[in-house]
C-alpha cells in the first residue's frame, strides 16, 4: 500500500511539474529577411542577440549563464541564432532544451549561403561564435564576439534598457 501511495505522489509531483513547464517555441528558420524581420518585431524594444553553434564549445559553456540572466531579468529580450545547418535542428533543439532556452526566439541558419546571412546582421562580422549584440530600443548596438562574463552582461543590459 505504501508502495502505491508512493507511487501516486511522484506522479502527481511529476505531472504538476510537467504542466507548468511552457512548451518549447518552435525553432525558426533565418534565412534573408529574417534580422529584418527581428528589428521590426523589436522595434522600440531593447533585446539581446546571441549567435551560436553547436560546434563552438564556449557558446554552450555560456548557456547557463544565459538562462539565469533570463530567469532573473525576464524583461529583457533573449534571441538565439545558430549558424549550424537546418539539418542540425533536433541537435539545437537539445541543447536549448536542456539549457531551459528553449521558451525565448530561436532561430537557425536555413539557407546554404551562410556568409551572406551573416552580413545580414552585421557586415563587419567574420563569422566568429560566440557573438553577441546588445541593442537599445533605437536599435543602436554593441557587438562583440566570444564568451563574456555575467557582470559584462548585466552592465550592458542596463546600458540598453535605458
Amino acid at each position: 500500500m505504501k508502495n502505491v501511495l508512493a507511487m501516486l505522489i511522484f506522479i502527481a509531483f511529476f505531472s504538476i511539474f510537467d504542466e507548468t513547464r511552457a512548451e518549447s517555441k518552435e525553432l525558426k528558420h533565418f534565412t534573408s529577411g529574417s534580422y529584418k524581420e527581428l528589428l521590426h518585431q523589436y522595434a522600440d524594444k531593447p533585446f539581446i542577440l546571441t549567435v551560436w553553434s553547436t560546434e563552438c564549445a564556449s557558446c554552450i559553456k555560456k548557456m547557463p549563464l544565459l538562462s539565469e540572466l533570463r530567469k532573473e531579468m525576464p524583461e529583457i529580450n533573449l534571441i538565439m541564432i545558430a549558424t549550424d545547418n537546418v539539418a542540425n535542428s533536433e541537435q539545437v533543439k537539445s541543447i536549448l532544451t536542456a539549457n531551459n532556452l528553449d521558451q525565448i526566439d530561436n532561430w537557425i541558419f536555413a539557407e546554404g549561403n551562410s556568409t551572406k546571412l551573416r552580413r545580414e546582421i552585421d557586415a563587419k562580422w567574420f563569422g566568429e561564435v560566440p557573438r553577441t549584440y546588445f541593442i537599445d530600443k533605437n536599435h543602436e548596438r554593441i557587438a562583440i564576439s566570444g564568451a563574456l562574463p555575467r557582470e559584462y552582461y548585466e552592465t550592458v543590459i542596463k546600458t540598453i534598457s535605458k
